[in-house]
């Protein structure tokens, strides 16, 4: 047993071997403390091992849980460790609650640990969630407790709720600093996947929207997930931010009902149910998020402005992207615009960021300055570059099918297409190309 004097920052975690009165790291007064830490000498005997695909084969478990196998990338890895992040009450125990069950029902072994809640609260959960099966939960925030359970059986998944509540009893540190998550984190991975135990880690996340935390956790883990949405509104969002067993960026869509979260299988029909006879100032955009297309739509308005300065607002497309937009459109189609504000908002909390969608944002944008209805059978994707010209970007091919299967019958799109399918393709040059459709109120596009 070694023991170790160091100086830790109680605030961020920052260790030093010297005191200070100001930490380096945060900034923060009179917050580092001796610490006399006690560690176990490590004594490794591995040896490498030669080792080819046919020896140790990927496992996958499919939950039968449609949008959280496919952000997960076809299931769970057999021994990879999953961090679960979101904001408060969005539904992250009430997903894990779904996942423990299934896996209940498929026959594995699981184990819920919970150190924010107690047996009874849990309990009352499971039974307004209606789950079926029984399964193993363990209320304690200790380390050694988490350890020793999962030492004397061998569970297929673990649910730790949460990673910033468990604690190493013999580290004088608080709960949830950056030192005790660290040390805590690294234990249970490394002892779990010994046993190729997969488990899931549920996050807290701080006021920016980041897990809370040291950066060195979500490098620790195979997979980070993020949960995300309005909690007024029925739908959840899965964002996969790292994946080492499926595609990043992917997306798992969920509706909150009473007896839980249920998967929506039609992702596209989703965001676009409540269209309908649209007015000015709306486009449709098929957006290429993991694997998958979904349709999505982008509204605009253009009131004259009353101040000097005339105001830029935008929700799920990047603020400064719709400054260089805007000027792009003033110069390339002598449109002023210093007149009027311009709000832009990508509908169902969707937060876009690929160029593809600019082509979309400038159509609304021009739909509601020239006030035309732009047809709810008509789609626009494509990158706009500084000198107006239309770029190609990718999976465009994706996107026309997503769009035929939708029912749309035209897009346009940079030029270079090929024609898949029944939608009618406009290929553009330049945003004057599409300026001159919606200038001479052509078939393309219905004038009002």
């Amino acid at each position: 047993m070694a023991k170790k004097t160091v100086f830790a920052c109680e605030a961020c975690g920052y260790e030093t071997l010297k005191w200070m009165g100001r930490c380096p790291k945060c900034g923060a007064w009179d917050t580092i403390r001796e610490f006399r830490i006690e560690k176990d000498m490590p004594q490794s005997h591995e040896a490498p091992v030669l080792v080819s695909d046919e020896d140790l084969p990927e496992e996958r478990i499919v939950l039968a849980i449609e949008e959280m196998d496919r952000v997960l990338g076809g299931g769970i890895t057999c021994g990879s460790s999953i961090l679960l992040g979101g904001d408060p009450g969005i539904g992250k125990t009430t997903l894990c609650f779904a996942i423990v069950s299934r896996m209940v029902e498929l026959g594995y072994d699981t184990l819920y640990v919970s150190g924010e809640e107690s047996l009874r609260q849990l309990s009352s959960r499971k039974k307004r969630l209606n789950l079926a099966g029984s399964f193993p939960i363990l209320t304690t925030n200790h380390l050694e407790d988490i350890l020793r359970a999962v030492a004397e059986k061998n569970y297929k998944l673990v649910i730790v709720d949460s990673i910033q509540s468990t604690y190493n009893s013999r580290l004088p540190m608080l709960p949830g600093s950056v030192s005790q998550i660290k040390d805590v984190s690294s234990r249970l991975i490394m002892e779990m996947k010994k046993s190729e135990t997969a488990h899931i880690f549920i996050g807290h996340v701080t006021k920016e929207g980041a897990i809370a935390g040291p950066k060195i956790l979500e490098h620790l883990v195979d997979t980070v997930l993020y949960f995300e949405g309005d909690k007024m509104l029925p739908y959840r969002m899965l964002r996969a931010i790292k994946n080492r067993f499926g595609p990043v960026d992917e997306v798992g869509i969920f509706q909150m009902r009473r007896e839980g979260l249920i998967s929506v299988e039609n992702p596209s029909e989703f965001f676009v149910s409540e269209r309908g006879d649209i007015a000015s100032g709306s486009s449709l955009f098929p957006y290429v998020t993991g694997s998958r297309p979904i349709v999505l739509e982008v509204q605009a308005i253009t009131p004259k402005s009353a101040f000097s300065m005339p105001k830029r607002l935008s929700l799920g497309y990047d603020l400064n992207r719709l400054f260089i937009l805007i000027a792009v459109m003033e110069k390339m189609l002598g449109k002023p615009l210093f007149d009027r504000d311009v709000y832009v908002n990508v509908t169902g909390g969707m937060k876009v960021s690929e160029p593809a969608i600019d082509l979309a944002v400038a159509a609304s944008i021009l739909s509601s300055y020239r006030d035309i209805n732009m047809g709810k059978h008509t789609a626009f994707f494509g990158e706009i570059g500084l000198t107006g010209e239309i770029r190609k970007i990718v999976n465009m091919e994706a996107r026309l099918k997503e769009c035929e299967r939708l029912g749309i019958t035209r897009v346009f799109c940079p030029r270079g297409v090929e024609k898949i399918g029944s939608p009618e393709t406009i290929p553009l040059k330049t945003i004057r190309d599409l300026y001159e459709h919606v200038d001479e109120g052509s078939d393309h596009l219905r004038t009002r």
